[in-house]
């Protein structure tokens, strides 16, 4: 299947480099203004420490909260809404609500305060979190191929609260780089399933590996208490689609299915330039609408931008049932790009280019050559739902967290649901569920663990083409998956995750290798620097 413009492999040893594209020159300058841009960035603000620091160490502070609002000539979002900058690094963050700055056994980041100047940082509006996530992965029987992987996720995300900043009110920079390092593609997606069954591996780009690339720069803008917009490059798979809670691989669940919808690969890419609204015209509900481009990846700043769009709407209520908090997301995406014809994929084909062939259903290799029927648009519809079942705390304690977006302590379950036309969309629908459970001991209070269960319904077309690509020596079936995972903060900055999967049917090994199921053992060490 379709991810991020690549494909993964049908077989192991089939995987080859992307060749390098005539759009270096567009690489190598979106680069440069990234780069500048962190270097003025960081250069204002050792500017700033050096002139406010002293000023700031005066401001007395409040012993019940020791990161309030600050104090700010024009409207800020990290006052306003300090839940934001959680949500677009999708990891905690220094400087907001819930941060501890405390001695290495408490502290939030590993790295600390800084000796001070990062709580300057943030107050003048400048905020820089790093985290890194080593994983080794086993496939102890079973997909593509057995043995094992190590790989390395790094993330450096640095949020510019204009407003704390003095630069003008309500708005907010954001820039993101990554890279994921160790492996080569040909032994980490070796289960053989529809989608990664490392979330990782679709970051920055599931073929842009060993690279360091910026996969978000964009500007948040609130032009009023109900509407704000957001305009630059996104990461489409965090930005969206996220429920209340398990909604990280750095910390909780690893496979994709419990970190994103399984439709949202098929029709744009981890990264896409972006215009995107958001109304709240109610306490309780949110609306969203964007524009994608579909051509967008890391490694490229705006090829052939926008001659094709995915179109995206949401609508985002958030509730109560009783005390505890719940979250419902619908949501719809149509696209003008093309897609293959999964009823009439194919023109005639001689019997060289039928491994071919079935390579591209299956979402492996170049489509060069084929003679390709496409259909010239296609939808999906995706619903999650995210609902606590129990809390620990006060109500009031309970709403400051939610508030700033703390993760609570409790239990709760989430799912998804997701439809799109078997035509065009080799994932016709799918359904997860997931169990979440944090900080249930005292004295284990940033511990967690979850178990899931996702089932994917593979198209009727799909599953008759390769039938007859094979004349009938090989067949594909719905896959289905489960995960279990355990959360152990050895401090809340440094996190030992191992995490079991079994994957029933997984669709490329099965297909390639006649292999009807996988076991994966991970473990991961996660650190917020």
């Amino acid at each position: 299947m379709r991810i991020d413009g690549e494909r993964r492999p049908l077989q192991v040893h089939d995987v080859r480099e992307a060749p390098v594209k005539a759009s270096y020159i567009r690489v190598g300058t979106t680069r440069m203004l990234v780069a500048g841009f962190i270097i003025r960035t960081i250069l204002s603000a050792v500017l700033i420490i050096a002139g406010t620091k002293s000023a700031i160490a005066q401001t007395p502070k409040l012993a019940t909260d020791p990161w309030p609002p600050v104090p700010t000539k024009y409207a800020s979002l990290a006052n306003e809404a300090p839940l934001l900058l959680p949500y677009l690094n999708n990891g905690s963050v220094f400087g907001v609500p819930g941060t501890d700055a405390g001695d290495l056994s408490h502290r939030t980041q590993l790295s600390g305060d800084w000796g001070g100047a990062r709580t300057d940082l943030a107050r003048r509006g400048f905020f820089f979190d790093l985290y890194s996530t080593s994983a080794y992965q086993d496939v102890a029987a079973g997909g593509l191929k057995t043995g094992g992987a190590f790989l390395q996720n790094i993330q450096l995300s640095i949020n510019v609260d204009t407003g704390r900043a003095g630069l003008w009110p309500g708005g907010l920079v954001h820039v993101t780089l990554e890279s994921r390092l160790g492996s080569s593609p040909q032994n980490t997606f070796t289960v053989g399933s529809v989608l990664p069954q490392y979330y990782g591996l679709s970051l920055p780009g599931p073929f842009l590996n060993n690279k360091a690339l910026p996969t978000e720069y964009f500007l948040v803008q609130s032009l009023s208490s109900q509407f704000t917009v957001v305009l630059g490059k996104i990461r489409v798979l965090t930005a969206f689609d996220q429920t209340l809670f398990g909604d990280s691989f750095k910390y909780y669940f690893v496979n994709f299915y419990f970190n994103k919808t399984p439709q949202a690969p098929n029709f744009t890419n981890p990264t896409a330039l972006a215009a995107v609204a958001i109304w709240r015209p109610t306490q309780w509900v949110t609306l969203i609408g964007n524009v994608l481009d579909p051509n967008g990846q890391a490694n490229n700043l705006a090829a052939h931008a926008f001659d094709k769009v995915d179109i995206y709407a949401a609508s985002i209520f958030s509730y109560k049932v009783g005390d505890l908090p719940g979250q419902t997301w619908l949501q719809g995406t149509w696209t003008n790009k093309p897609k293959i014809d999964l009823g009439s994929p194919f023109g005639p084909l001689s019997s060289g280019k039928i491994l071919q062939a079935l390579g591209v259903l299956v979402g492996n290799t170049s489509a060069q050559g084929l003679p390709i029927n496409f259909k010239p648009h296609s939808w999906a519809a995706i619903t999650n739902v995210s609902q606590y079942l129990w809390v620990k705390g006060s109500s009031t304690t309970i709403a400051q967290e939610f508030r700033s977006g703390q993760p609570l302590r409790g239990v709760g379950v989430f799912g998804r649901v997701g439809y799109a036309p078997q035509e065009t969309n080799p994932i016709t629908g799918d359904a997860s569920i997931a169990l979440f459970a944090r900080g249930l001991s005292v004295r284990r209070q940033d511990d967690s663990f979850g178990a899931g269960f996702y089932c994917d319904w593979i198209s009727r077309p799909l599953k008759d083409d390769i039938a007859q690509l094979t004349g009938g020596t090989a067949a594909a079936k719905n896959e289905m998956g489960t995960e279990v995972f355990y959360d152990f903060a050895i401090t809340p900055a440094i996190r030992l995750i191992p995490s079991y999967q079994h994957v029933w049917i997984p669709l490329t090994a099965e297909v390639a290798r006649n292999h009807r199921g996988a076991d994966v053992l991970s473990v991961r060490l996660s650190t917020t620097w």
